[in-house]
């Protein structure tokens, strides 16, 4: 049997296919054109390049797999909650409304969010019902708490960012330092390449959220007063990896929760996943970190796939 999964997100078109053991058939996905110098997209344009895209990447899918598809399942919404909403999902929504006419079969409707959390959860060790899960990607830096519930995770939100996410701080100030947008994976690389003494850059974070606009504005002055852009990466990644650390110990100590999943884009980051899991077992013993595979923490459809596979799953046969 083979599910079928869409996802549109604000920066990634990706269309997915999994079997019934899990395992991933065809894994298709393209980065949106950001023009150098922005620092993002407006979402009718994000829109219109879903839909110029979502048909080649459906072409390639198709010559992947050999057999009809049971279901199909799209990221509809950014998250499970009322009021969430992006134009740019509903791109992937009439793509799968039209191959789910086209081939007949059941089509679900799900969140980018909850997508992100299958896929990690596909790629690494963890198999408690009940977890912590960190979702960072551009716009998003938020605390989830999780629980399996029919095949699929339940996602309430414990905290998160006061003002721009841990991905939108990385991007604006790569994009500041002349790098193409996305920028993440250029801070990173400057991060983990930097050698000698770390500047300290400040960030925020209680119980109930973080803050780094503070951290953006330190980072800008220290590029004015004319510090490499290496230092000044290293000191960002460390103090949003210390903020993360603060809200990761707060979630687990409120929900008695120890064990925690990373995902999303920011995820993808080798200097985070070193030194997120360094801070937590120096100073926060007890708590478990799980990453999954960089491909599967960016924006992609495996997870939607997966909860195509899932949502059949438990209405066919109650499992």
């Amino acid at each position: 049997m083979i599910f079928l999964g869409i996802d549109t997100s604000c920066y990634t078109t990706s269309i997915a296919a999994v079997d019934e053991n899990g395992n991933v058939l065809s894994d298709q996905r393209k980065l949106l054109n950001v023009p150098d110098g922005q620092r993002g997209l407006r979402q009718s344009e994000g829109f219109y390049q879903h839909v110029n895209a979502l048909p080649t990447l459906y072409e390639k899918l198709l010559g992947e797999i050999d057999e009809r598809p049971q279901c199909i399942c799209v990221s509809a919404t950014p998250r499970a909650c009322q009021g969430s909403y992006m134009p740019v999902f509903y791109a992937g929504v009439r793509m799968a409304e039209m191959v789910s006419q086209a081939l007949g079969i059941k089509l679900y409707m799900s969140d980018h969010q909850r997508g992100h959390v299958m896929a990690a959860l596909s790629g690494c060790a963890l198999k408690q019902d009940k977890f912590i899960a960190v979702h960072l990607s551009g716009g998003t830096t938020e605390i989830l708490n999780v629980e399996i519930m029919k095949n699929q995770p339940e996602c309430a939100l414990i905290s998160g960012t006061g003002d721009i996410s841990a991905g939108q701080l990385l991007d604006r100030l790569g994009v500041k330092m002349g790098f193409s947008f996305p920028a993440g994976r250029f801070m990173d690389e400057l991060a983990i390449s930097h050698e000698g003494r770390r500047i300290r850059i400040p960030s925020y974070a209680d119980s109930e959220k973080c803050s780094f606009s503070g951290t953006e504005t330190a980072a800008l002055r220290a590029l004015n007063n004319g510090v490499d852009k290496t230092t000044v990466a290293e000191g960002v990644m460390f103090a949003v990896c210390e903020a993360l650390s603060k809200l990761i110990y707060n979630a687990a100590l409120n929900t008695g929760v120890f064990d925690v999943l990373i995902t999303g884009g920011v995820a993808s980051s080798k200097y985070l996943r070193a030194h997120l899991q360094s801070i937590l077992g120096e100073q926060y013993a007890g708590i478990k970190v799980y990453f999954t595979q960089p491909r599967l923490s960016s924006d992609n459809a495996v997870g939607t796939a997966l909860l195509a596979r899932a949502r059949y799953t438990y209405l066919t046969k109650g499992e």
